[in-house]
């Protein structure tokens, strides 16, 4: 699963670096993508940085702690032990969150759906 994840990634960033998206034909199509920017960020920050259950949550449903201990950047998993989300780097955050399912699944857990 991890390997498929980094695929995806890479193959992404590659096609997007290569042939970056157009700019949009009507500015109402720009005005609503910005807008759901905006309300999917306020969301998203809601739930990792404000719900009561999302640390017991991340740590139970990915793989953060196996992931902090390889050696797969040049400085430590964390910046501190403990803590919540703000103490992990981008590396292990990203990958645990993504192989972990939490890009579709997290908010509906933790909101219910």
């Amino acid at each position: 699963m991890a390997e498929q994840q980094l695929e995806v990634f890479l193959t992404s960033v590659l096609l997007a670096t290569k042939a970056p998206p157009r700019a949009a034909k009507h500015a109402e199509w720009r005005e609503l993508m910005e807008r759901m920017a905006e309300v999917s960020c306020e969301a998203y920050r809601g739930i990792v940085f404000k719900h009561p259950h999302f640390i017991e949550y991340f740590r139970n449903a990915t793989p953060e702690e196996e992931l902090g201990n390889l050696n797969i950047g040049s400085r430590p998993a964390r910046r501190r032990k403990g803590g919540g989300v703000e103490t992990l780097r981008a590396i292990p955050w990203i990958f645990a969150w993504c192989v972990g399912g939490g890009v579709a699944v997290g908010s509906c857990l933790l909101w219910g759906w």
